[in-house]
């Protein structure tokens, strides 16, 4: 897996992506552009409106934010102030008057944009890594945007709540429902959903182990030496920096004895 960061590619017929450790995708609709997502750090606008003049050279006339974090939406007020639709779940919050960087648009489960024969399709999964994830779908290039809902191994939760657990399941059931030939996560390289099957078989061996290991009261050394991270898996992007310690820990915190 290549992944030479703030390179620009080309992941479908109109589909481009910043690929970054914040990743900025934009779309040619035809009258204009559409962006997905705005990044953590407001400066980088600029960096992306000539990204967007290079690759398409349309102006940009909407920003879908597939989830209301931080380091998605640094740039909604400055693109906003362009004139351009911001749109998001409604448990963003309501609509707001245009220009602020608050959604001028919002919707329940789903929501289509086409404004001139290509459609981008917007569907609403929440409840695991926040309550207003979703996922956008450019279906003529049979491309989907997952946001963070794929972490390059790292559990997507803040913290750890087996009441998640089943919609995580079903989330991830459903992106796999998707006709994609490229997943962009919201972070780093770019996946296929083989790589999110793997990561449902590691987080289900996880989620039967490291409880069981924990409640027996063996020490988090002893969970990391039992678990160490998969062979296959030991390439993905901090995977074996952080993130497969980072899921250890949580979950042996969850279940340990007092």
């Amino acid at each position: 897996m290549e992944f030479i960061p703030d390179r620009v590619l080309e992941v479908g017929p109109g589909v481009f992506v910043r690929n970054s450790v914040d990743n900025a995708t934009w779309a040619d609709l035809g009258p204009g552009v559409v962006v997905i997502d705005a990044l953590e750090d407001p400066h980088l606008a600029p960096v992306i409106e000539e990204c967007i003049q290079q690759t398409v050279g349309k102006p940009m006339r909407w920003l879908i934010n597939t989830h209301w974090h931080a380091d998605h939406i640094a740039c909604n007020p400055i693109w906003a102030r362009q004139g351009v639709t911001v749109i998001a779940h409604e448990s963003v919050g309501p609509a707001t008057p245009p220009g602020d960087g608050q959604p001028d648009v919002t919707f329940s489960d789903r929501y289509t944009l086409q404004p001139d024969g290509r459609p981008v399709e917007v569907e609403y999964l929440g409840g695991t890594h926040t309550p207003w994830d979703s996922v956008v779908y450019f279906p003529w290039a049979r491309v989907l945007h997952i946001a963070d809902l794929f972490g390059w191994g790292m559990i997507p939760l803040a913290r750890w709540d087996e009441r998640k657990v089943p919609r995580l399941r079903e989330v991830l059931a459903r992106v796999l429902d998707y006709d994609a030939a490229v997943l962009i996560p919201g972070h780093g390289p770019l996946l296929e959903k083989a790589h999110i099957a793997r990561w449902l078989r590691y987080f289900e061996e996880l989620v039967e182990r490291v409880p069981a290991m924990a409640r027996d009261g063996r020490s988090l050394d002893e969970v990391r030496a039992a678990l160490p991270p998969p062979a296959e898996m030991r390439d993905w992007w901090r995977f074996t920096d952080w993130k497969h310690d980072y899921n250890l820990k949580m979950l042996w915190e969850a279940y340990r004895r007092e």
